[in-house]
């Protein structure tokens, strides 16, 4: 399989998407915007953190991605993961549901295209820059 399936640009837009919302929940937790985090204390303080290293973290792991890092397959795969079920285990809203949508679809993605990332290149190479 020299070609990527077509899937996987989508998978890591999806990613970088997840990202895009995270850090979007950083700065406004960080701001004091959220309705749980307004006043200053150690726990909103905490929240943006984890939400900056959400999304710095999967910006890394969909560059991983990109040169096709079986590595960066698990990481991404076991991140999503773990997202979607700390998401599942909150108070379940609307905000929640949508990040778990935004996780599942490319977690599916990554499962669906498991050999894609799994399986060495033809050419020796791990990666494809254009993939």
């Amino acid at each position: 399989m020299t070609n990527p399936p077509s899937t996987v640009p989508t998978t890591r837009l999806l990613v970088l998407l997840n990202a895009v919302l995270w850090l979007l929940f950083g700065i406004i937790t960080a701001a004091g915007v959220h309705p749980s985090f307004r006043e200053p204390s150690l726990l909103r303080w905490a929240m943006a953190a984890s939400a900056f290293l959400a999304a710095s973290t999967l910006v890394a792991f969909a560059g991983l991605l990109k040169r096709r890092s079986r590595f960066g397959y698990l990481l991404t795969v076991v991140l999503l993961a773990v997202m979607i079920l700390a998401s599942l285990f909150d108070d379940f809203g609307l905000a929640d549901l949508l990040f778990v949508l935004v996780s599942l679809l490319p977690l599916a993605l990554l499962l669906k295209d498991r050999s894609w990332y799994v399986r060495p290149s033809l050419d020796g190479q791990q990666g494809q820059p254009g993939a």
